[in-house]
C-alpha cells in the first residue's frame, strides 16, 4: 500500500523535485515498510536513485530482495497503515499546511494523500506561472 508513494518520493528526491521537508526512506511509513517487509533500506534507496526503475521494476526488485515478503506480511503491513492516525500535533500542522478545514479526517493515509496532491498542485502551478 505504501510502496508506490515511497518509490515516487525517492525518485523525486533523486531528481531534486521532492518538496522540502518530505521524508524519503527514514521514519514514518517509509521506515515501517522496510522493517515490516524485511527490505534493506539503504540498498532500496540506492537502487531507486541509481537505476530509476519503473514502479513494476521496483516491485520485482522488492520480491527478489525482501526477507519477509508474503501474503500475510503484506496484509499485516497494509492493515497497520490503514489504521494509523497521525499524532494530533502533526495532524494539525498538516491540516494547516494544506488548508484542510475538516477535522474528521484523521487517518495518516488520507492526510498523506492530501499533502501529496497539494504539493504536486503547487509545483505544477508554480512551473506554469
Amino acid at each position: 500500500m505504501h510502496l508506490p508513494r515511497l518509490w515516487l518520493k525517492i525518485l523525486l528526491f533523486s531528481a531534486g523535485r521532492l518538496p522540502e521537508g518530505y521524508r524519503h526512506g527514514v521514519g514514518g511509513f517509509d521506515e515501517m515498510l522496510c522493517v515490516n517487509l524485511g527490505i534493506d533500506r539503504d540498498a532500496f534507496v540506492a537502487f531507486i536513485e541509481t537505476e530509476k526503475p519503473t514502479y513494476l521494476d521496483l516491485e520485482a526488485w522488492v520480491w527478489d530482495n525482501a526477507s519477509n515478503l508474503n501474503d500475510e506480511s503484506i496484509a499485516a503491513h497494509n492493515r497497520a497503515i490503514l489504521a494509523r492516525e497521525l499524532p494530533e500535533d502533526i495532524r494539525e500542522k498538516r491540516r494547516a499546511d494544506i488548508g484542510l478545514k475538516d477535522p474528521s479526517i484523521t487517518k495518516s493515509v488520507a492526510l498523506n494523500d492530501l499533502d501529496d496532491w497539494t504539493a504536486a498542485y503547487r509545483q505544477i502551478v508554480r512551473s506554469t506561472n
